[in-house]
């Protein structure tokens, strides 16, 4: 067991546990961290497994709900760019997959952690966030959250060892009521939120081809539910919608540069001229060169 105090900083690591481990479910990390990239991040003091460097990043061997409170930062996965974090920010770092984090370095960041592991442990997350993945989840009654956990994580400091079993069932309190949306906005309001930042992410990367899939599981929704929802707002399926972000960008290389063809095609994710012609005269009713002639003559 590893249980240190550092100015702001506090943190208890627990070993397996057999008894609850019977449950499908064990406590093993808990803590809290209010530090800076100037500070030193991470602590040296942290053991084995869970220390690492932003060089290395590190896999655990359980899973972590990080609630970001305050300050900001980044983490990054193995696959994607590094994605910047704000307070309000909630992390589901999953089992054995890769990953980094640091604070901002002028500001800081607080944090508080929840590490637990069993083989009850995959389907609660799943269930929760629809993936095996890890997941960035912004929830809009972050204050609320902190405070239940924090009063989890009192507890286990304290009595980890004497009460282990009513610990696990705080735990599943707690993710019960974030599986419960408890922590979220209101319905209608998650779901223009999750639209919204669907949009922007499929016009940001409409040239690539996207899993639409793990689109909907980053947002914290099923593909089902994303689908409906975002096709009810907008008109059109999240496919429909990338197709006209790049007929959108196609029209105005056509009609404001000298650019090729063939580079147009390739710049809007097509995988060949002719393939790309075929759609804008579908769209159109004109093929790229007549569409080119038709607006240098309008202008």
């Amino acid at each position: 067991m590893w249980y240190t105090m550092h100015m702001s900083t506090r943190f208890r690591y627990f070993p397996a546990d057999n008894s609850t481990e019977q449950w499908g479910l064990s406590l093993r990390s808990v803590g809290w961290q209010q530090t800076s990239l100037e500070s030193g991040y991470p602590l040296r003091q942290h053991p084995d497994g869970y220390y690492y460097t932003w060089n290395t990043g590190r896999r655990l061997s359980e899973y972590q709900l990080c609630l970001l409170f305050s300050g900001g930062g980044v983490v990054e996965f193995e696959r994607g760019c590094p994605h910047e974090l704000t307070g309000g920010t909630l992390l589901l770092l999953s089992e054995g997959k890769w990953h980094r984090c640091r604070p901002d370095e002028k500001n800081g960041w607080g944090t508080l952690w929840i590490g637990f592991s069993g083989i009850m442990a995959q389907t609660i997350v799943r269930s929760i966030f629809h993936t095996d993945e890890c997941v960035i989840k912004p929830v809009a009654k972050a204050k609320y959250f902190k405070y239940a956990a924090m009063r989890l994580i009192a507890r286990a400091m304290k009595q980890g060892e004497s009460r282990p079993f009513s610990i696990i069932g705080d735990l599943v309190s707690l993710l019960g009521r974030l599986a419960d949306g408890e922590f979220d906005e209101d319905a209608a309001s998650a779901r223009i939120t999750a639209i919204r930042n669907a949009k922007c992410e499929i016009a940001r990367r409409c040239a690539d081809v996207i899993d639409f899939r793990a689109l909907a599981a980053s947002l914290g929704v099923s593909y089902d539910a994303f689908r409906h929802n975002f096709t009810a707002k907008m008109g059109m399926s999240p496919l429909q919608f990338q197709l006209s972000e790049r007929l959108r960008i196609a029209k105005n290389l056509v009609a404001d540069t000298d650019m090729p063809i063939q580079e147009i095609a390739r710049r809007t994710g097509f995988s060949s001229a002719a393939y790309f012609t075929r759609f804008f005269r579908n769209a159109t009713k004109m093929s790229p060169c007549e569409y080119r002639r038709a607006q240098s003559m309008s202008s």
